[in-house]
């Protein structure tokens, strides 16, 4: 069980997050929504710990957690909406450069290829590869260590409909095991994969609910938003 407790981020005179607190379970796939500018990029990376919350803490079993420790981070798999690879190596050394950062043993690597799928490219330099491919090298990579909670900005962005059906599998296969936030800007794909939606507009969280509660998630968005 994680506790987002009066999470709050000052830019300046911006506040960016405002005083958002909200539960998170120990699995399946919790949608955060939000127009552009809504604070969610921003949310994300202060539970990653990559940004410091001006206030507010963050409860993991009830404990409260230092989001700048090892400890922290190695809970976490991030895979952000510029998926950050390095393109003129191949998939295999990447994965073990990342492994190696990680401190995980090689046979991690091969669990992470076969559930992503990429046996077929793991000699192919990585900007040889489709963007489909990309986003599982790059899921593959956040998925090593095998974290408890995973966080995905906008995975399947610029995505043909094919590479967009196949990550969108693969992010419910990780679910039976994991917990994950996913954010998404495709509202079809939040109601398709994501059990609970947060809508988080100028940084306050205005809806918290099951997606099967919600009738008409285009027409709620748009009320909460505008």
């Amino acid at each position: 069980m994680i506790e987002i407790k009066q999470i709050t981020k000052i830019f300046g005179e911006k506040k960016a997050v405002n005083k958002v607190s909200f539960f998170l379970p120990s699995e399946g796939v919790v949608g955060l929504l939000g127009p552009n500018g809504a604070g969610k990029t921003t949310l994300m990376r202060i539970i990653v710990g990559y940004l410091k919350q001006t206030s507010g803490s963050i409860l993991w079993d009830g404990k409260r957690v230092n989001t700048d420790s090892i400890k922290h981070k190695k809970r976490i798999g991030y895979l952000p909406e510029n998926n950050p690879l390095y393109l003129y190596m191949t998939v295999k050394e990447y994965l073990k450069f990342i492994a190696d950062i990680k401190g995980v043993e090689t046979m991690a690597i091969e669990k992470v290829v076969k559930e992503c799928g990429l046996k077929n490219v793991l000699g192919q330099k990585i900007e040889t590869l489709s963007k489909g491919f990309k986003q599982r090298v790059g899921l593959a990579g956040a998925i090593l260590g095998n974290p408890k909670l995973l966080i995905l900005d906008e995975p399947t962005s610029g995505l043909d409909p094919n590479q967009i059906i196949e990550i969108r599998q693969l992010i419910k296969r990780l679910a039976t095991k994991k917990l994950i936030i996913l954010s998404t800007h495709i509202l079809p794909e939040a109601r398709e994969i994501c059990e609970r939606l947060l809508v988080i507009s100028n940084g306050k969280i205005v809806m918290d609910d099951k997606t099967k509660s919600i009738v008409n998630l285009e027409k709620k968005f748009v009320e909460l938003t505008s």
